[in-house]
């Protein structure tokens, strides 16, 4: 019988993969947090909701159908 010679349990490999998403996770709002245009984009839309200035999905495909634009 071969015995497995690894370092890692299966559970030290899960926990590791979650560790890796999460700082990919991290490092990728830590981008948005830097981008000045994604920040100020993000601000507006934050300001478009407060101030009711929206449209579910099926308007906004139908604007799109209507303008020609699908």
């Amino acid at each position: 019988m071969i015995k497995d010679k690894s370092l890692l349990t299966n559970e030290d490999r899960e926990l590791l993969l979650k560790v890796r998403n999460l700082l990919e996770e991290i490092v990728e709002t830590l981008d948005i947090l830097e981008d000045k245009d994604t920040m100020e984009s993000i601000k507006e839309a934050e300001d478009d909701i407060k101030k009711g200035r929206l449209r579910d999905y099926k308007e906004f495909i139908e604007e799109l159908r209507n303008s020609g634009d699908i």
